[in-house]
């Protein structure tokens, strides 16, 4: 490639098209439009909640656990409420512990405090940035009661090794699925892998319901005590008869869904595929388009996986620590060149997106302080409070950086892209680059195979 001067030092930008594109932004309102008015029928006949006889919750819930190959889902108020059931639905109680990577979003473990346990932050792999299963298994203690796995940025775990660790070990499996509506690994869904899988439907998400989350499970013991921790009001009586005696009554919780989100969730489920096949085609494109490319390599996807929902196009700069731009130097000019790169968000440290091992909430918090639940009465705070060792995580989050992700663009924006990123990483190495990094396999290729399943 011919150098030509960056942008940032007062050359021409690569791409000109904003992003998203208008188009793209007409077509998204006027999708949302259609949705909203669809439902606006229904709700004038007055069936807004499930006590008024809507049948959308059901509906929705039939259909999603369809999709993954569940025997039962359960559609709740947010992603985090997914969780936080999950985690009493498995039996995690005070004194316990959940192993959680520390590189994701924080309500993956915040939950396990809402249950009076400790969340013990797990390492990643430096490829995939999902959990390491070696790690994983060096954290498992007495106390250990569950394993919780992210499919980070809709890039599958590597869940045949800790599928196998939980079984080895006695321990539930949760899976928090929140960025990877349609993922796949090894012919097998995401979510049905652990012994609950849990999806966010929050706006923004590959299946959107504005606000909303879905359980699923093969377990029906397990889905009646998600039903009565978080379904007050929805079951019948003897329904979970045999799980808890007040089963009809329920604990209280109120996790249901709106029908409004539903009414919003389920074409977008029903948009899915065709989401993830445009998704998967524009990371192969614009892997290609970096291959070989100095300092910088793609989120790896494992072998028998398939990318879903794609949160977000994650890639990895390793330019300043071999004396090139600083991570924020070299975001600041590739969005000079017109393109829309990020410092990868739980990189920041901080309380919201930081790396969770470092939080304050994890590590300054006297959570003695909070009342409730929270505080583990079991054992002393100083246990609680201990610092975790995690170098790869440590290392990596001074290096991500992502572009959001890419649909309604066409082939020549996201090529176009790529050259602007390769074009500030040639402009900008300093040392000779290290052994190429290749493309990762076309995840394109793997969603004609496998991804509509």
């Amino acid at each position: 490639m011919t150098q030509e001067r960056l942008a940032i030092r007062g050359g021409r930008r690569t791409v000109w098209s904003p992003f998203p594109h208008p188009l793209h932004r007409l077509y998204t309102a006027a999708v949302m439009t259609r949705d909203v008015l669809s439902m606006i029928p229904r709700l004038s006949r007055g069936k807004t909640t499930i006590g008024d006889g809507s049948k959308i919750v059901k509906k929705f819930e039939d259909a999603f656990k369809r999709y993954v190959g569940a025997d039962h889902a359960l559609a709740m108020n947010s992603g985090t409420a997914t969780l936080h059931s999950a985690y009493f639905a498995v039996g995690v109680r005070p004194g316990d512990e959940v192993i959680v990577p520390s590189y994701t979003w924080h309500a993956t473990a915040t939950p396990v405090l809402q249950c009076g346990a400790t969340p013990v932050f797990c390492d990643i792999d430096p490829q995939t940035l999902t959990a390491d299963p070696a790690d994983i298994e060096r954290k498992i203690t007495p106390r250990t009661r569950a394993i919780s796995v992210v499919h980070v940025w809709g890039n599958p775990a590597e869940m045949d090794r800790i599928r196998k660790i939980a079984d080895r070990h006695r321990l539930a499996l949760v899976e928090d699925c929140s960025h990877a509506h349609g993922a796949v690994y090894q012919g097998r869904p995401v979510g049905t892998w652990g012994d609950v899988g849990c999806f966010s439907l929050n706006a923004g998400k590959a299946v959107d319901g504005g606000e909303a989350g879905v359980a699923v499970t093969d377990d029906p013991v397990l889905y009646d005590r998600m039903l009565i921790f978080g379904h007050f009001g929805r079951i019948a009586r003897g329904q979970a008869a045999g799980t808890f005696d007040f089963g009809d009554m329920s604990l209280g919780h109120k996790f249901r869904p709106h029908q409004c989100a539903m009414h919003l969730a389920l074409p977008s489920l029903k948009r899915l595929p065709r989401l993830n096949r445009r998704c998967a085609r524009a990371w192969d494109i614009l892997c290609r388009e970096l291959q070989g490319a100095p300092n910088l390599r793609p989120q790896e996807t494992l072998p028998g996986a398939v990318r879903g929902g794609y949160q977000s196009f994650v890639l990895i700069y390793e330019g300043e620590e071999r004396g090139g731009l600083s991570r924020e130097e070299f975001v600041k000019a590739v969005e000079k060149e017109g393109v829309p790169l990020t410092v990868d968000r739980y990189s920041q440290v901080n309380f919201t997106y930081g790396m969770l091992h470092r939080a304050p909430l994890f590590t300054e918090v006297d959570r003695r302080k909070l009342g409730g639940v929270c505080y583990d009465f079991t054992r002393p705070w100083e246990d609680i409070t201990r610092q975790a060792d995690l170098p790869v995580s440590e290392k990596l989050c001074r290096q991500l950086v992502s572009l959001p992700r890419m649909i309604g663009v066409t082939d020549r924006y996201v090529r176009a892209c790529g050259r602007a990123i390769r074009k500030v990483l040639e402009a900008t190495a300093v040392s000779p680059p290290a052994e190429a990094h290749p493309a990762t396999t076309s995840p394109a290729a793997r969603h004609r195979t496998a991804g509509d399943h």
